[in-house]
């Protein structure tokens, strides 16, 4: 590839209940003038910091620039709703073909799980770790097959996990709102902003991060790459894209990946009255049975997370009109479930943007000569993210990696039709979804 005029420029929306949480912090300055590095990684969230972190301890007398839209990792890694996946839902079809795809992803998944407890131990950082698990729940009776299906597939694999009827998600959740679930308990739940921040304060000293500098346009040069911002320009030799859902915009696998927009609600500490009775419920995280199903979490501080929104997006962020809507939805979705609580303990709302492939592979790899890109998590980012992050930094410095492989059997998406039919297709595609799904909703 050779370089591309950049589309539409990141925003983040400023209601994040999450970020909210955390101390304020300087701003690190933007890129001005003319700047030339060994090695630029385009993107300061969990992919680019593991990639500048993995970098500067295999090459440890390069030059290392990390470079952010906005400000460093407050895009997609602190919003999210904090799960670190192990095995994902799975219709089980009982082929060999697709047991040998679930093995390879449950294996990438525990590999990134042990590399953010590894970080998250090395640094010492308080994100609210919670080996918990998670459950993959459902209210109407014809999600009851596929959650069996996805059951038996876990046991025949020897993985850890329960089904949970209605009485016991009752007892576990604090609603009778579920009829069915799976519990597979070697997910954990986390605080993304949290996690997010603590990796950012531990950088090492050889990454320089420059925020508040969009790349604009970015080409191939002599010896490398140009990378043009509002302020300056940096000169690269190699160059790791670290974007996810905005790999488009920078006509990075522009064909492979498209961007959804997802839109969550948290609410302030439950009191001790609200809390005892939902039954005083240990935190947990519920994933829906159906894509277009409600997230739901309860942490460890007693707030209730709602994320019950996913739309194709026309622009990369909402204002404020469009963020209420969508609370609205939020709001509903909680008194669903609670109807002993008024939704307006919602008191953070906001939005974030997940990277998807047809089939549910990575972007991962090399584009060209001195240029890497990794992506496209498919709304498993935390934990992929990080692993994937580390994983291009060794590849682009010729490092040798027991997961390369793994990673690349696992970065084959498939192609996407042009816009606008694909923009056309998946609204479509979602307002189907919706309707279908709308029990769990």
């Amino acid at each position: 590839m050779s370089g591309s005029e950049v589309g539409r420029l990141p925003a983040n929306d400023p209601g994040c209940g999450w970020l909210a949480q955390l101390p304020a912090r300087a701003s690190r300055p933007a890129l001005r003038g003319d700047e030339r590095t060994d090695w630029a990684i385009v993107g300061a969230g969990y992919t680019g910091m593991a990639a500048a972190r993995q970098l500067a301890a295999v090459q440890p007398h390069a030059r290392i620039v990390l470079i952010e839209a906005n400000r460093a990792a407050e895009g997609a890694s602190a919003r999210n709703s904090g799960f670190l996946v192990d095995a994902t839902l799975n219709e089980g079809t009982g082929t060999a073909a697709d047991i040998e795809t679930f093995k390879q992803k449950y294996r990438l998944n525990l590999a990134a799980i042990a590399e953010v407890k590894a970080q998250v131990e090395r640094f010492g950082i308080d994100c609210d770790w919670d080996g918990a698990g998670k459950l993959y729940a459902a209210r109407h009776p014809r999600y009851g097959e596929k959650l069996d299906r996805f059951a038996a597939l876990l046991g025949e694999l020897g993985m850890e996990h329960e089904v949970l009827g209605a009485d016991a998600l009752a007892a576990r959740t604090g609603t009778a709102f579920y009829t069915m679930a799976v519990w597979t308990k070697t997910s954990v739940l986390l605080q993304p902003a949290k996690l997010a921040r603590g990796l950012l304060d531990a950088l090492p000293p050889a990454v320089d991060l420059f925020e508040g500098s969009p790349i604009l346009a970015w080409a191939s040069d002599t010896g490398g790459y140009r990378l043009t911002t509002p302020e300056g320009t940096l000169r690269a030799r190699n160059v790791i894209m670290a974007v996810n859902g905005f790999m488009p915009e920078l006509g990075i696998e522009r064909n492979r990946s498209f961007a959804l927009l997802l839109t969550a609600s948290l609410s302030r500490p439950l009191t001790q009255a609200e809390y005892l009775r939902l039954g005083a419920p240990a935190p947990y995280g519920v994933l829906s049975a159906d894509a277009m199903g409600a997230t739901v979490r309860l942490t460890r501080d007693r707030r209730l997370l709602v994320r019950n929104t996913c739309e194709v997006p026309r622009d990369l962020s909402l204002d404020a009109e469009a963020l209420a809507q969508r609370h609205r939805s939020n709001g509903r979705a909680l008194a669903a479930r609670f109807p002993t609580l008024d939704p307006a303990i919602l008191t953070h709302h906001w939005s974030g943007i997940v990277s998807l492939s047809l089939n549910g592979h990575h972007v991962f790899g090399r584009l060209g000569e001195g240029l890497f890109v990794a992506g496209c998590y498919n709304a498993n980012g935390i934990g992929t993210a990080n692993l994937l992050g580390r994983e291009i930094a060794n590849l682009a410095a010729g490092q040798d990696s027991d997961l390369i492989s793994l990673i690349k059997a696992r970065s084959r998406p498939r192609a996407l039709p042009p816009q606008p039919l694909l923009g056309w297709g998946a609204r479509l595609r979602l307002m189907r979804d919706a309707w279908r799904g709308r029990s769990e909703q």
